[in-house]
């Protein structure tokens, strides 16, 4: 299949997801216990799983490479945000500043990059990681300041363990033994269809009445057009690999991270409208993401 169907595919997965929602399949507790299970368990196996690679000096470069991009590119999101959004409340604006740094570039993005090229996913890792140390950093600081910040907290975030584990097992060259292999592989092979569902959880209850502030809209333009096409056009210029220059584009094109919702709930932010726009810019995303993929 080609690109478009194959996110076609998984968008149709979102669908079912939303299905399951109005039929009560998923409530709320189901909800937040499949997501404890995708965040902490299976997108860490998953993460590690694809690791699990030979040692080429070409990779490493190209990861580095992606993690630094990935890290300028999201901190001149958040500063380019701070600054449109400027005469916004103090709790609105951290949380535009996080949804314009952020994309669900877990949930979403790991899914997209499997079904585009799974030797593609050590360059998500990379993004991955330039995405948690900020969020659990710079993202906590927009809401109230340095007295929240925990090098703690960033460090035990199991997607940053699971990535150093994985890391190492490249850069060693060492495999693991053909049963935990395999345990990891079965594991992780559950983080699409269950983040797929999940994501259809959240679009279900989108009705389009509640969006009349024009920030939501904004927003979401900005995250889901506007700075995918500016990046599509920066990978076109820089000379990186079209492993990388492709990683970034499409995880720079998905959807509000859900990781700004839960940070305004915990540190003061305006929250039902970070939820809202989360959700909001998702729906969205099934129609932007298959169109954006096109470009590929």
């Amino acid at each position: 299949m080609s690109l478009t169907s194959e996110v076609i595919v998984l968008f149709c997965v979102v669908l079912a997801g939303a299905l399951c929602r109005r039929l009560h399949y998923f409530t709320d507790e189901t909800i937040r216990g499949t997501t404890q299970i995708v965040v902490n368990i299976t997108l860490p196996c998953l993460t590690i799983s694809n690791m699990q690679r030979d040692f080429s000096v070409d990779v490493l470069r190209n990861f580095l490479i992606t993690l630094g991009v990935s890290s300028a590119l999201i901190l001149l999101a958040i500063g380019g945000a701070l600054l449109l959004f400027r005469k916004r409340p103090h709790d609105r604006l951290a949380v535009l500043a996080n949804l314009q740094g952020f994309s669900n570039c877990g949930f979403m993005g790991y899914p997209i990059i499997l079904a585009v090229n799974p030797d593609w996913m050590i360059y998500a890792v990379a993004y991955n990681i330039a995405y948690a140390v900020f969020a659990w950093t710079i993202g906590i600081s927009l809401f109230q300041g340095k007295e929240n910040l925990s090098l703690r907290r960033v460090l035990l975030n199991p997607n940053l363990i699971s990535a150093a584990i994985g890391f190492v097992l490249f850069c060693t060259s060492v495999r693991l033994p053909a049963i935990p292999a395999q345990v990891l592989s079965l594991l992780g092979g559950l983080t699409t269809p269950l983040s797929m569902l999940l994501i259809g959880t959240r679009v279900c209850g989108v009705h389009l009445g509640d969006f009349k502030d024009r920030d939501y809209h904004t927003s979401a333009l900005l995250r889901l057009v506007v700075q995918p096409l500016l990046v599509f056009a920066l990978m076109r210029v820089l000379p990186v690999a079209p492993a990388v220059a492709g990683t970034i584009f499409l995880l720079t094109a998905m959807p509000c991270g859900t990781i700004t919702s839960m940070q305004a709930e915990l540190y003061g932010g305006d929250r039902e409208f970070a939820a809202r726009a989360i959700a909001y810019s998702t729906l969205l995303s099934l129609v932007t993401v298959p169109l954006l993929s096109m470009l590929m």
